[in-house]
């Protein structure tokens, strides 16, 4: 389940530059600038590049593939390549698909409050709503890019997350992440051919094909 969260961690955040520091009074305007994209609603799709490093493996993992998100709480992300894979989460469940595997595991959200709750909590960083009730936050300005570095306040956040951070452009465009988990792993994402345009429901709307062994772990 810990892996299954993480994934969601890979377009939060981003790699620090050496910027101007940013007061607390323009942090809270930056955080207010972008609750606001999301509570309008606003839907975002992307090409990701992203490298997982750990410290078991000399080289890292690198991914790539595309990424659809509506506020508060629905996600698309696919894995192109050797090893593809489909996440998807529709506000009550969570599927993960494997396609050369032939296998899905499923999580339901509304009967295991635990796992929403820290679904909730690792996306605050990318919708910024209740950002705060989880996360110390810094950031920094330099040309035409803003840097926002999040470190958990909680015991449980700390668990999963180190720190998480997101470069963005001063439209608010995501450019790149940094997530950096208490076990050593960073993970690095770089975003191409942003849009904020709306997303149908039906990207969403995802049942594995048939012959997949679905699992539910954990009894969801």
């Amino acid at each position: 389940m810990i892996k299954a969260l993480l994934i969601l961690l890979t377009y939060v955040v981003a790699v620090a530059v050496n910027g101007a520091p940013l007061s607390q009074d323009e942090i809270n305007d930056l955080v207010q600038r972008l609750e606001a994209v999301y509570k309008n609603r606003t839907s975002l799709e992307a090409n990701f590049r992203e490298e997982r490093h750990m410290s078991i493996l000399k080289e890292p993992i690198v991914n790539q593939g595309k990424i659809w998100f509506t506020p508060p709480d629905k996600i698309r992300r696919e894995i192109t390549g050797s090893s593809p894979s489909v996440t998807v989460i529709d506000g009550r469940k969570m599927t993960i698909y494997y396609p050369n595997l032939k296998t899905a595991e499923q999580y339901d959200l509304e009967k295991r409050p635990i796992i929403r709750q820290s679904l909730q909590a690792l996306t605050a960083g990318l919708n910024f709503q209740r950002v705060a009730d989880y996360y110390n936050i810094e950031g920094s300005k330099e040309d035409r890019t803003y840097t926002v570095t999040l470190t958990p306040k909680t015991p449980s956040i700390r668990r999963l997350v180190k720190s998480l951070t997101l470069t963005m452009e001063n439209d608010l465009t995501p450019v790149k992440v940094d997530f950096q988990s208490p076990r050593g792993e960073r993970v690095l994402i770089d975003y191409s051919n942003v849009k904020r345009a709306p997303v149908p429901d039906s990207e969403y709307d995802f049942t594995p094909p048939a012959g997949t062994n679905v699992t539910s772990p954990f009894g969801s």
